[in-house]
């Protein structure tokens, strides 16, 4: 809310930190050429500053959804522009013209997923900062189903050790993502 105030420098910046590389993130999904990238994510993050004041917050939609069909718009509107330029063919971009970001909807699924596997990554990569290098093997480890005597066997570290230094990245990741959750959802 506070980035549709277009004189809040801060809140743009805040926003481009947390949703660039989202931004980045659904272009990846959507498989867009390595070339075309950072000119898409530029396009996205304009449009995105100038037309963001006019998003409003409805029961059935939500800023991430509003936010992914920018995103397909306007990978769709470049194609198709590019395509009149004869610099690119658009047969080889799958994009389907006929979704619709509405609530149930695949995009809103795939976006909904996308979001929570982004959020998370984020979240773990702010964790590791706050945890030493055996924690944080200790949870990646548990995460891929290492069994807990495994773990403490590989680092050179008690059972009793795996378990608490599990729960503890378990409790801060969870207390990250709420905190990032309630700073960019609306």
């Amino acid at each position: 809310m506070r980035a549709k105030d277009p004189t809040d420098e801060e809140a743009w910046a805040d926003f481009v930190g947390y949703y660039e590389r989202f931004i980045f993130y659904l272009l990846h999904r959507m498989n867009i050429k390595s070339d075309d990238l950072d000119d898409l994510a530029q396009m996205i993050l304009v449009k995105l500053w100038k037309y963001i004041g006019s998003y409003e917050k409805q029961a059935n939609t939500k800023f991430r959804t509003w936010l992914g069909l920018v995103v397909r718009n306007i990978v769709y509107t470049y194609y198709q522009t590019e395509q009149r330029r004869k610099n690119v063919i658009v047969s080889n971009v799958e994009i389907d013209e006929e979704t619709i970001a509405e609530e149930g909807s695949d995009l809103e699924k795939t976006i909904v997923k996308e979001w929570e596997i982004y959020m998370t990554n984020f979240a773990l990569e702010r964790m590791r900062g706050n945890f030493s290098e055996t924690a944080v093997k200790v949870f990646e480890m548990s995460l891929s189903g290492t069994p807990a005597k495994e773990i403490a066997a590989s680092l050179n570290i008690s059972v009793d050790s795996v378990y608490t230094l599990k729960n503890r990245a378990k409790t801060h990741l969870i207390e990250e993502i709420r905190a990032i959750k309630q700073k960019v959802e609306l």
